[in-house]
């Protein structure tokens, strides 16, 4: 009798046991896009965020060519990064592609330089096949600055991306 209780016992312990071993897997949809109360879209949010860490910098003072093979293949791997990001903007959207430059020279050769920077990556996405009407580009000189780098330094002459409206 002890032994039949036993058993039962062990039976019951290793059902219990079992049973909350389960393991139950749910998946998340990558791109949300709820909007919220605001109109601001959850979806171009996190786009942002995806970003915000990337910018091709490397550019010569006062011109929008890389010519270190590092600085080349950086843009290069940039470029794959970006690309299937911008594929997921939603309608009404585009990514921006914005180019910067340091704080030399005048303010016409800043603009100049900086939208031909822009420009540049933004041929590089169009080769990689990224359709045009995803995309924009825009220089705006030293008005909008690379965060964390002074006015002059190198760092400045880079490209960013952000998705923003049409």
């Amino acid at each position: 009798m002890k032994k039949v209780l036993v058993l039962i016992m062990s039976s019951l312990m290793m059902i219990a046991f079992l049973s909350s071993c389960t393991e139950t897997t749910q998946t998340k949809d990558a791109t949300p896009t709820v909007k919220s109360d605001d109109g601001g879209d959850f979806a171009v949010k996190a786009i942002n965020n995806q970003v915000s860490d990337f910018a091709i910098d490397g550019f010569p003072g006062g011109s929008s060519k890389l010519s270190k093979n590092e600085d080349l293949e950086n843009m290069k791997k940039i470029v794959a990064l970006v690309k299937p990001i911008i594929d997921q903007v939603p309608a009404g959207y585009v990514m921006q592609i914005t180019g910067h430059a340091a704080d030399y020279d005048g303010k016409a050769k800043q603009m100049s330089v900086s939208k031909a920077r822009a420009e540049k990556i933004y041929t590089e996405l169009k080769k990689a096949g990224v359709a045009p009407a995803k995309m924009t580009y825009k220089g705006v000189g030293i008005t909008e600055p690379i965060s964390g780098a002074d006015l002059k330094d190198a760092k400045q002459r880079a490209v960013s991306f952000k998705a923003v409206k049409k």
